[in-house]
């Protein structure tokens, strides 16, 4: 009798109030417990099938790297590995964009377990000895109130049984990377972080979030 009263609730308040999916706006079914409809869910695609054994980019065309990560211009890259958990298209722009902008916080909640998927993926990424989230600029923090980076690094963390720590700080109030090259993206971020504990991470293995 209770779970026929808390369906029979659950129904008179979906009648009511009905949810809609956070990116369409369609109403969700009264069993999806979720806030994306499932069209919106077969968009968002891992990296792949192959992709750039170094950088974590899918390659169109095969091989083990992409052209930025062969041979010398790799060393241009102080990362060792770098793994995405989706592919960068509109709906998991729609998602970060969320995240981000509208301080839809659930958004963590769902991205950390496709994180933590891809933890598992790639077993030597979980030898990392903590998770340093990607600061904001502290102009963008006041407006903002957060950073996403570390709202999902506090969300991975318990996951992944790995502790997160503050250790960087963005000392330069770099330009959106939305519309810039790969190029401008990389000139944008240059000097524009300092580490604030550098003892607590010297000879650690880290893995940055973002």
């Amino acid at each position: 009798m209770r779970k026929f009263l808390l369906k029979f609730k659950n129904i008179i308040l979906h009648l009511i109030f009905p949810r809609t999916c956070f990116n369409c706006n369609i109403d969700l079914p009264l069993e999806n417990q979720g806030f994306l409809c499932k069209d919106f869910l077969k968009k968002l695609k891992k990296p792949g099938p192959i992709i750039c054994q170094r950088c974590g980019i899918t390659l169109k065309d095969g091989g083990a790297h992409c052209f930025n990560c062969r041979g010398t211009k790799a060393k241009h890259f102080k990362c060792s590995l770098i793994r995405s958990a989706l592919d960068f298209n509109e709906p998991s722009r729609a998602l970060i964009h969320g995240l981000k902008y509208e301080k839809y916080t659930n958004i963590a909640k769902f991205l950390a377990p496709l994180m933590q998927k891809t933890l598992l993926e790639n077993p030597n990424m979980l030898e990392a000895e903590y998770f340093v989230p990607v600061p904001i600029h502290k102009k963008r923090f006041k407006k903002r109130g957060f950073n996403q980076a570390e709202v999902l690094a506090r969300e991975l963390s318990v996951l992944a049984d790995i502790p997160y720590i503050n250790a960087l700080n963005r000392i330069k109030n770099t330009k959106s990377q939305t519309k810039l090259t790969k190029k401008q993206r990389a000139e944008n971020i240059k000097e524009a972080f300092t580490c604030t504990m550098p003892s607590e991470i010297k000879k650690k293995a880290v893995l940055n979030v973002r």
